[in-house]
């Protein structure tokens, strides 16, 4: 057994490697991982199942001691949170601190990027959140019609040329100067970007990169390039159901195959936080 501060990593002698989804982690009663804070987190106001007290009784039940719903933000066509339903679940997130105050609770959302500008779909209530991300969606609205043919439709129907990957790397590196992100969700999920590029831009502003608990799309050489800037990454469960909150098996799996260090995991043993 190995020991990182707070968390304990048992080790599966029946490790088969190289994981990608999380439904290839086979589930072990003697694996845990549990992080210090899960930060990436859906409930029934998006596309997750469960409420954010079902979210938060299980990230308790498990020992986290940081938690946030990170529902998808307004632009997300299939399933983002309304403006009402933002405000509900607000004045939700301020109760659950009072009754649960074993845990803290923060309240953000997963902004969409809409386009090659580097914009967000929450620039108006983004001084409302308690912190900031974003991600690449496929049924996210962009800003016009020729904003999602020339940057949606293309990346989904054909395969993406240097010139489309290093345009979509541009998008990405806007929104990192232009917003301050805690971290950077599921890089590659979508739209294929020059992570090295991205890694480095993170590097300067004190962003992570998220090691997702569903789907990690990073080859070899680019976990390496990403190794060479220093980055540090966090291990989100991108939980769509209460239990699967706080489950970053697949992370882990997936750093130990790819020679990540777990130190450079931030959220193993200390907040996401920590460096403010």
């Amino acid at each position: 057994m190995k020991k990182i501060e707070n968390i304990e990593i048992y080790e599966d002698d029946n490790n088969t490697g190289k994981m990608t989804t999380a439904t290839e982690v086979s589930v072990v009663e003697e694996k845990k991982f549990v992080p210090y804070g899960d930060y990436h987190t859906h409930t029934n106001f998006s596309d997750g199942e469960g409420t954010l007290e079902e979210n938060i009784q299980q990230a308790i039940k498990l020992g986290l001691k940081e938690y946030a719903v990170t529902d998808h933000a307004f632009k997300h066509r299939a399933s983002g949170i309304t403006l009402a339903n933002f405000h509900l679940q607000k004045r939700q997130v301020e109760l659950f601190r009072e009754r649960y105050p074993q845990i803290k609770i923060y309240h953000a959302l997963e902004g969409n990027l809409m386009g090659y500008s580097g914009l967000l779909d929450i620039d108006e209530y983004k001084d409302q959140l308690d912190f900031l991300q974003m991600g690449f969606h496929k049924s996210a609205s962009n800003e016009n019609f020729a904003t999602w043919w020339s940057f949606t439709a293309t990346n989904l129907i054909f395969k993406p040329s240097e010139k489309k990957i290093e345009k979509n790397t541009l998008a990405y590196l806007r929104c990192i100067d232009r917003y301050d992100l805690k971290f950077v969700n599921h890089l590659n999920y979508g739209i294929l970007v020059n992570v090295k590029e991205i890694a480095k831009a993170c590097v300067e502003r004190g962003t992570k990169i998220e090691l997702n608990g569903k789907r990690i799309f990073f080859s070899q050489k680019e976990v390496d390039d990403m190794l060479e800037t220093g980055v540090d990454f966090v291990a989100n469960s991108d939980a769509h159901i209460p239990s699967r909150v706080g489950d970053v098996a697949l992370s882990i799996e997936f750093a130990k195959s790819h020679g990540i260090p777990l130190e450079k995991i931030v959220n193993l043993n200390k907040s996401l936080f920590s460096d403010m």
